[in-house]
């Protein structure tokens, strides 16, 4: 994604030490970042109810601050494929990239 001038962020309700314990053992090439109370689910409207975990979801989040894109799954496997995720980042990037 750097190459598109993205950054790619995964955010989990684990703790910081699990999420280290996954990305190494995944190999997986970007931060995973806690959100062990919810707050960053909350905000962004993907806090489960009356549990805490949050339901799978991909944003796209431009430069400045606004959301270009968003999807949210209904489960964990849920999830837009690289090449999706790629469009949508250009088209947020793009001067009209206001999805």
């Amino acid at each position: 994604m750097s190459a598109i001038g993205a950054q790619v962020v995964g955010i989990s309700v684990d703790s910081r030490e699990t999420s280290v314990a996954l990305a190494a053992r995944l190999g997986l090439g970007f931060p995973l970042l806690e959100d062990v109370d919810l707050r960053v689910a909350s905000a962004y409207g993907v806090a489960m109810a009356g549990e805490d975990i949050a339901v799978p979801a991909v944003f796209v989040v431009r430069r400045d601050r606004v959301i270009g894109w968003k999807q949210v799954g209904e489960t964990v496997d849920d999830r837009p494929s690289s090449a999706t995720l790629i469009a949508r980042v250009r088209e947020a990037r793009s001067p009209r990239g206001t999805r």
